[in-house]
């Protein structure tokens, strides 16, 4: 018997879709000039990763000298700014993983300040230097290129499954092999499986957007509090023996703690890993189905029909 997923009876193309995130590049970087606040920065950085992920997604679908150009254009800054949002970040869990009066804590966030006024300075050179005539010239051709193919093509389909088959296998690797960087890799892995399907199937998205979001979320925080951990480590001049365990301890405590929660959501009978493949199998069809007079869009999960 086929079991139904509704997909909601409406969505909103406000948020999605390359044309909206490069403009929205355009919009955000007098914000970060004014300011280099860790939202602004964080905001910036989140559309240039957008734009870059379905520029990767789209030359599999749609091949073009577009995206390579984009990709080179915006990699300097994406870069740049990725160093000093990571000394952010590491600022926040400082003061979150140890009391103001804690003297690591202080020896560490005068550190932390130092570095980011000197990353501060390198991304701005890297900002001025984003030009951003070219960028405005590509949001005029680029989108043309990007909507060669309706939203939920089967094609976008294909795309994301092999995306979610190959975050399945950087799963396996970090269950298995357990490594810091492994998990780094499975959450790129599980971003650039989240954009495609949030971009390019928004009827999915409607349904998986909470757990891949809160997957992200978790991963996020391991990374974060990686980046944090190989800070302390190699902090010259460094804390004390005492101090240094004492701040991994509790480095390696919310990690833990966030990594169980992945392992629970992914990796348990009923995971999610099945419910997201359960939307791409051969005998999975998305049906339109009208109820009292509307169009509803339904994924139906089951023995699609042969007609």
């Amino acid at each position: 018997m086929a079991v139904s997923i509704p997909l909601g009876v409406l969505v909103s193309n406000k948020h999605i879709g390359l044309e909206t995130w490069m403009t929205r590049v355009l919009e955000l970087c007098p914000k970060v000039e004014d300011s280099w606040d860790a939202d602004a920065v964080h905001d910036l950085r989140v559309a240039l990763r957008r734009c870059r992920t379905m520029a990767d997604a789209l030359s599999e679908v749609n091949p073009s000298p577009g995206w390579r150009k984009l990709k080179k254009a915006s990699r300097n800054l994406f870069h740049q700014l990725g160093v000093l949002r990571d000394t952010q970040v590491e600022r926040e869990w400082a003061k979150k993983l140890a009391p103001a009066v804690d003297a690591a804590r202080k020896t560490l966030l005068a550190h932390l300040t130092r570095r980011e006024k000197q990353e501060r300075k390198i991304a701005r050179q890297a900002l001025e230097q984003f030009d951003r005539k070219e960028w405005k010239k590509w949001l005029r051709k680029l989108p043309e290129k990007e909507r060669f193919f309706p939203l939920e093509s089967v094609v976008y389909q294909r795309l994301a499954l092999a995306q979610l088959n190959s975050a399945v296998g950087l799963f396996q690797a970090a269950q298995k092999g357990r490594s810091r960087v492994a998990w780094h890799r499975l959450r790129i892995g599980l971003k650039r499986f989240r954009y495609t399907v949030e971009n390019f199937l928004p009827q999915r998205s409607e349904v998986w957007i909470e757990d891949l979001k809160r997957l992200q979320d978790l991963l996020g925080e391991v990374h974060d509090l990686d980046v944090l951990r190989a800070e302390i480590l190699r902090l010259r001049p460094g804390l004390d023996s005492e101090e240094k365990k004492a701040w991994l301890g509790r480095i390696e405590g919310e990690r833990e703690s966030r990594l169980r929660e992945v392992r629970s959501r992914i990796s348990d009978e009923g995971s999610l890993w099945l419910t997201w493949r359960a939307g791409f199998g051969w005998n999975h069809a998305l049906h339109s189905v009208p109820p009292a007079g509307t169009l509803t869009p339904i994924l139906r999960v089951g023995a699609a029909s042969s007609a």
